[in-house]
């Protein structure tokens, strides 16, 4: 806690004493000089109600018992002190009742109406803080419905916008076995980029001893068009994802992608090609994620070949019998 912030503390705490002993102090000095203007200095005994109780209502009403016991001090100390009363005049039980009567009156009235101000003041701060909290709490809660609301209207904005349907990866997938040998790397793009939410990749293959860019993602541009040596010997070496989320991966790709992808062969295990993918959310490399790219070496791997996958049948001479 800073000094200005001690000494707002400490204002905060001794102002509203000061407040109340400054009024209380205004109050009864104000019925001083009344009381020996009017009645020269006898306590208003003859006035009816007495005007002493004037600051004890008001302090008991306004602050609580507190302020209300100590306006009462002061006015009997005041009646007490400015009374002219003959005691001879009648019996001495009578005199003392008389003279306590109204100091009595004035402590009964402090305690009673402070104690119901007391509550009244701390049901309403409970009412206020329960406000207070309510509307931070409303806040808070049109907060999130508008973050809802706009995620709503995202999704239903990329849904209704989305290419990549699975009516669309089937149409895709059936590609594989075209003639054509640019429409079936059309379509092994299509599901790389469809399986690592990114377009913008390189499949790389080895060829006598090196990786060599092979097919390109739909957005890929100036990229390297074969694999640092240093690279394809650690994926060599692991056969595994590497990606910038482990951080004895990053120098391996540092400058080429954000995770690389081992392609081996599924009977003798050889690496046979990698899938960089050179662009990819930093979240995205969480252990579901890292799954769903091991999953792409499974299927990706055999179509390094790129040999339609429609078989043939070898057509037999008119001439030749059986």
């Amino acid at each position: 806690m800073t000094h200005d912030d001690q000494v707002r503390k400490w204002q905060t705490r001794w102002r509203r004493p000061a407040r109340v002993a400054a009024e209380i102090a205004l109050a009864f000095a104000a019925l001083v000089a009344l009381d020996w203007w009017l009645t020269g200095g006898t306590g208003f005994a003859h006035v009816h109600p007495n005007p002493y109780w004037v600051p004890v209502l008001v302090m008991a009403l306004a602050y609580g018992t507190g302020p209300g016991v100590l306006a009462a001090v002061i006015a009997s100390g005041l009646w007490l002190a400015n009374v002219h009363d003959t005691p001879g005049e009648r019996d001495y039980l009578d005199h003392l009742f008389h003279l306590s009567l109204q100091p009595l009156m004035w402590f009964v009235v402090a305690g009673i109406i402070g104690e119901v101000t007391i509550m009244r003041t701390g049901r309403h701060d409970r009412l206020e803080k329960r406000g207070r909290v309510a509307t931070r709490n409303l806040a808070r809660l049109t907060d999130a419905f508008a973050t809802l609301s706009q995620t709503n209207r995202l999704l239903q904005v990329q849904i209704a916008t989305e290419a990549h349907t699975v009516g669309h990866a089937i149409e895709t997938a059936t590609r594989l076995s075209s003639e054509d040998r640019a429409e079936r790397r059309g379509a092994i793009g299509e599901l790389v980029a469809l399986a690592a939410r990114t377009a913008d990749f390189t499949c790389y293959r080895v060829t006598g001893g090196e990786a060599r860019a092979w097919l390109r993602g739909p957005v890929t541009a100036g990229r390297r068009d074969v694999l640092p040596a240093s690279l394809l010997e650690r994926i060599e070496r692991h056969k595994r994802i590497l990606h910038v989320a482990k951080r004895s991966d990053r120098h391996a790709l540092d400058g080429v992608g954000v995770a690389a992808i081992a392609l081996p062969d599924r009977k003798t295990g050889e690496i046979v090609g990698c899938l960089v993918l050179h662009t990819l959310p930093f979240e995205a490399l969480n252990a579901s994620r890292t799954a769903e790219l091991a999953e792409i070496a499974a299927w990706l791997t055999p179509l390094l070949a790129d040999l339609p996958q429609a078989t043939r049948r070898p057509a037999r001479s008119a001439g030749l019998v059986a």
